[in-house]
């Protein structure tokens, strides 16, 4: 992102569509409160400039306020520095009778590039409530345009998840498995859409 000038077609993707992903998930990456500080920081800073600032004088703003500067480095240079996109894929995933409830044992792969913590989620019945269908689709185009993650409002009742975290690179597989209490029915990778990735709606598989 440090290399777009406005002057090709694909730079308006770049800034507004990627760029909209990556700020919000620097926002996930550091937490409400010292990211709300890091940029109210920049702009007293910046407000009393004649100068203009570049993406990397907001980058650098920003680093002070992160709780691991060593994670930050490594999220700004896949995010702003280099062209990674993630792709996960879930290539294998089964269930099993444990005791009073189930093991959903699975396989991740990002075939894609970067690396980035992601959720994954076994899950049984249908997240958002029917109540609310008309009005979550009006949200969902909402989020679309401005790239944000679904609101927890609305969310079925009768909804049952259980999580899991994993963190893959380049070309990187994990095995998992997640317990639940439930007789599981789904997996999907990213439940809450935290992280920018391709082919969103692949990274699924029905149990």
């Amino acid at each position: 992102m440090y290399d777009i000038d406005g002057k090709r077609e694909s730079d308006e993707t770049v800034i507004y569509d990627r760029g909209g992903w990556v700020f919000w998930m620097l926002y996930d990456f550091m937490g409400h409160d010292r990211a709300l500080a890091g940029v109210q920081h920049f702009i007293r800073t910046w407000s009393e400039s004649r100068d203009h600032p570049a993406l990397q004088d907001f980058v650098a703003a920003m680093r002070p306020y992160a709780t691991d500067p060593a994670a930050y480095d490594a999220f700004v240079k896949e995010w702003f520095e280099d062209r990674v996109m993630p792709e996960y894929r879930v290539t294998a995933a089964k269930k099993e009778k444990r005791g009073t409830g189930y093991d959903v044992i699975l396989t991740v792969q990002n075939t894609g590039t970067g690396r980035m913590p992601v959720e994954v989620a076994a899950t049984a019945g249908e997240r958002w409530a029917e109540a609310t269908k008309g009005a979550r689709e009006s949200a969902k185009g909402a989020r679309e345009s401005a790239h944000a993650p679904p609101a927890a409002s609305g969310q079925s009742p009768s909804y049952r998840e259980a999580r899991a975290a994993v963190s893959l690179g380049a070309g990187e597989s994990r095995t998992l498995t997640i317990h639940c209490a439930f007789p599981p029915q789904k997996i999907v990778v990213d439940p809450d859409v935290r992280v920018l990735q391709l082919r969103r709606k692949q990274a699924v598989a029905t149990l």
